[in-house]
């Protein structure tokens, strides 16, 4: 009888046992926000009782502390409608606290004065996607790496998002087809990416136009309709999800991974509820903001004279 050499069974153990750890199903996790609006704290209104990003900071450390593999995303609209330039610095720097890994701007954002977005979104030190962005001042994509799964971001958003501009600003954006873009980067990103993720800032209804025109993306994280989706549906393989507005919701994507593919996924949106924790350096950001301009929401005061 041949023995076998102690060296070649350390060796095929080592390379079963690899193979068998490549095969484990992981999970991985996508939060993700959208149309925060400048809203770094609730609105204080009776019927509408929630928090903003001062309940979402301490929302997602507790869930990336349980939840390591977790990437952290934005689909746009994180700044003020009418462009207030002291709170949206401050809302920049909010979002330099949370550390997002990818961030796709909106309409609030691109009809901006350019020089000042380039400063905010230096200030937030956050890649930010626009893969049919003629700008070169964004990312065509991004690859975060979660557990060995490689997980591909992409973000687009639509002419119709900027429909109702005026003419002046319609004409400095150039955009390039949506649906064009993310085949081509797809296609270039084909061996380097285990994960398709797709930031959208054109609502809800086209989300489902182009997850019809695609194969192989795996989520759409929406924005811009923004639509409150407490259970995400697939249209085509692709989940397609969107967190509602003002900062009062975050959502929750869940993908079941096994041989490096995605073999489910599934989604929720938690809300930010009114009695859940603050975190004390955005609202360091927000008192600041009051004794700096002097403003402090109505409802606010009303709640604090109440209690004295």
């Amino acid at each position: 009888m041949k023995l076998i050499n102690p060296t070649k069974l350390i060796i095929f153990s080592v390379f079963f046992s690899l193979v068998e750890l490549s095969a484990q199903d992981k999970t991985i996790y996508i939060l993700h926000t959208n149309n925060t609006n400048g809203a770094l704290e609730n609105c204080y209104c009776p019927d509408r009782p929630f928090g903003s990003v001062e309940k979402r900071s301490v929302y997602i450390s507790n869930f990336i502390e349980k939840n390591p593999n977790t990437i952290l995303v934005d689909a746009g609209d994180i700044f003020t409608m009418n462009h207030k330039s002291y709170k949206d610095s401050l809302m920049a720097e909010a979002y330099k606290l949370l550390s997002y890994d990818a961030l796709l701007f909106g309409d609030q954002e691109i009809t901006m004065n350019p020089k000042t977005l380039n400063s905010l979104k230096n200030q937030m030190g956050t890649p930010v996607i626009g893969t049919n962005f003629v700008d070169e001042g964004f990312l065509s994509s991004t690859i975060i790496k979660k557990d060995g799964i490689r997980i591909a971001i992409l973000g687009v958003m639509d002419e119709y998002a900027i429909k109702y501009y005026p003419e002046e600003i319609r004409a400095k954006i150039k955009l390039l087809d949506p649906v064009e873009s993310i085949k081509n980067e797809m296609n270039r990103l084909n061996n380097k990416a285990d994960v398709f993720v797709l930031l959208s800032h054109n609502g809800v209804d086209l989300d489902k136009s182009i997850a019809k025109k695609l194969n192989g993306l795996d989520v759409i994280v929406g924005s811009h309709s923004q639509s409150t989706i407490e259970s995400p549906k697939e249209v085509n393989g692709t989940l397609i999800a969107q967190a509602g507005k003002a900062g009062y919701y975050i959502g929750v994507i869940e993908l079941s991974i096994k041989n490096g593919k995605v073999v489910e996924k599934s989604g929720k949106i938690d809300t930010m509820k009114f009695e859940m924790p603050d975190d004390p350096k955005i609202m360091k950001l927000i008192e600041e903001y009051e004794q700096t301009t002097g403003r402090m929401n109505r409802n606010k005061q009303k709640m604090m004279k109440a209690k004295n």
